[in-house]
């Protein structure tokens, strides 16, 4: 007979990834809040020491990933060179989210609607859509457009999660959070997409139309540059200009 193992729970876990540079965990206690509001809504708990554990990373810059489950904290660091960014082309998944799923809202490690919907899309991102037809967020990324001078982000009530970058961009402007239909991407002169390691990246094609003015976007990252800078230490990373071709 099979020794028993204990409950399987291969839904019951949290994690956040964190961009590194030159030894230094950007935004890490806003992480730790997201992780925390993640945490609780699952029932976990950590006494794991970040800041600590923060202190002691090698001189180098990659992704930093916490891992929470029943069995305790594990954290991993990669060391990794991230390319520029360029502007990307987006189309829309056939997966659908739930809006008020926990996978939807926090990042679990039951991550495979996400995963799913990036694998099977036509494009390098995809944007989901929740039960109701509406903008959830990209599979990898939320999103953010622009229409004259307004901008638009899904609430979190949509189905995203609330996101490092995407708190920093609410933090910055002035944002519209609503439930909208795909079409409100087709009618916008700007879109673009944010996540924790490649901050602020641009789109320039959206189901075939293409978009050429990254107004927004290119104001937002040097500001999300020169406040990584400040968290480093005053040494400002090389910024690259997207290319404006789609």
């Amino acid at each position: 007979m099979a020794e028993s193992s204990g409950e399987f729970a291969p839904w019951l876990g949290v994690f956040e990834t964190l961009r590194v540079v030159n030894g230094v965990p950007l935004f890490l206690a806003p992480h730790q809040a997201e992780l925390k509001r993640a945490m609780d809504a699952l029932g976990l708990t950590s006494d794991f020491d970040f800041v600590k554990a923060g202190a002691a990373l090698p001189p180098l810059s990659g992704r930093w990933r916490w891992l929470v489950t029943p069995e305790g904290t594990r954290t991993f660091f990669s060391e990794e060179t991230f390319p520029p960014d360029v502007p990307i082309t987006l189309s829309t998944s056939s997966v659908r989210i739930g809006s008020g799923n926990w996978d939807a809202r926090f990042k679990t490690i039951s991550y495979l609607t996400h995963i799913q919907a990036w694998k099977t899309g036509s494009t390098s991102e995809v944007v989901l859509l929740n039960e109701h037809g509406n903008i959830a967020s990209g599979a990898r990324a939320n999103i953010f457009w622009r229409l004259g001078d307004l901008l638009f982000t899904p609430s979190h009530e949509s189905g995203c999660r609330q996101g490092i970058v995407r708190s920093f961009v609410l933090m910055q402007r002035s944002v519209r959070q609503g439930h909208f239909p795909p079409r409100a991407l087709q009618e916008a002169d700007e879109i673009f997409l944010t996540n924790s390691i490649k901050g602020i990246v641009s789109v320039n094609q959206w189901e075939g139309r293409s978009l050429r003015l990254f107004s927004i976007a290119d104001k937002l990252r040097e500001e999300y540059e020169a406040e990584i800078a400040a968290q480093i230490g005053g040494r400002r990373p090389k910024a690259c200009s997207p290319e404006r071709q789609p």
